[in-house]
């Protein structure tokens, strides 16, 4: 062992899904990863294409933030991943699943199997069936090449594309019960995605673009004539639950329209919640792990839990890394959750 720790910088994750573009770096502190950096920098236009004017203004920001290196893994868009739970042959038919799984993916969502990456991977042994089954995960080439134009040209050197199931199922790992179904829920500005966990393995993945962050915000700026900061602000600062008495009457003016959005989330997990645990005989679910922007609502995390019946607990930077008090408020931001999880990419 030498006498001085070596510190190591991992990847750049960048995550652009939000109405922010989002960064993240750790650095290796003896044994033990630690959040280097971290950044959200406004959208040009919230809900388009990565532009590269925007990267180049990334680049920028992440000199002055101390982010070191270029290599960076970048987050693909939630809507350009394509996903299946796929019925296979048994294990003892001796058949090539992993081609046949890639194979079905492709007919699933209808395009030629040379024009995509796809991963996949066998789902824990279930009772209930007699055939095995694997969950995919594609990536349509065109699709990539959309998003690795915007960095051409940049100084940057993107290493890979992830998807946010496995940077969220890799950062939220540690957090997740040994035994028992777990959910994962990324609450974010334009999507509302749950997965569910089963002994280490992503066994069901569903992304709600009928609820997505976005939709609330617009009702409440309709509702009250604000404008959108203004709004972003009500949201994160007060929600359901004002830290102070004069934030009371704003609280109660938003609780309306807050409440009957996040009722509606916790309504759309029903169905998947009893699915997983009729799959998987004797077994519960009763943790829930909430990221993204709408975890950071105050009270948000209670409310679901009232609807629920389930423990749940926001997912915050300093829940999985080491955050020095430099940082800030940075280490209390559940939407930087997901950039740290590309960042972890090669340890992943």
């Amino acid at each position: 062992m030498g006498l001085l720790a070596r510190h190591r910088d991992s990847l750049i994750g960048i995550d652009m899904e939000s109405r922010t573009v989002r960064a993240a770096q750790l650095v290796r502190r003896g044994r033990a990863w630690s959040l280097k950096a971290a950044l959200a920098l406004p959208r040009m236009a919230t809900g388009a294409a990565l532009q590269r004017a925007e990267v180049e203004q990334l680049a920028g920001a992440l000199l002055r933030l101390g982010f070191g290196g270029h290599r960076v893994v970048v987050g693909m868009p939630e809507d350009r991943i394509l996903t299946g739970v796929l019925e296979l042959p048994p294990k003892t038919s001796g058949a090539p699943l992993q081609e046949i799984a890639r194979t079905e993916l492709a007919a699933m969502h209808g395009y030629d199997i040379q024009a995509a990456e796809a991963v996949c991977w066998d789902l824990p042994p279930s009772a209930r069936r007699g055939s095995t089954q694997a969950m995919g995960v594609a990536c349509r080439h065109a699709d990539a090449e959309t998003v690795l134009e915007a960095f051409d040209r940049s100084g940057f050197d993107v290493v890979a594309l992830d998807s946010r199931l496995h940077a969220l199922a890799r950062v939220c790992a540690a957090l997740l019960p040994q035994t028992g179904i777990a959910a994962i829920l990324d609450l974010e500005w334009r999507h509302t995605l749950l997965l569910l966990v089963y002994q280490g393995t992503v066994i069901y993945k569903r992304t709600m673009t009928e609820q997505p962050l976005c939709q609330l915000a617009e009702a409440l700026m309709r509702g009250l004539d604000l404008e959108e900061d203004s709004v972003v602000y009500l949201l994160t600062e007060v929600g359901l639950a004002p830290q102070t008495q004069d934030l009371a009457g704003q609280a109660e003016t938003i609780r309306p329209l807050v409440t009957k959005h996040l009722d509606s989330v916790a309504a759309s997990l029903q169905s998947p919640f009893a699915y997983a645990t009729s799959q998987y005989a004797g077994t519960t679910l009763d943790t829930l792990l909430v990221t993204g922007h709408g975890a950071a609502i105050p009270g948000a995390a209670e409310h679901l839990r009232s609807r629920l019946g389930v423990t749940v607990r926001v997912v915050r930077p300093a829940d999985v890394t080491q955050c020095p008090a430099s940082l800030g408020g940075k280490a209390q931001d559940p939407s930087l959750v997901v950039p740290i999880g590309l960042a972890w990419f090669s340890d992943g």
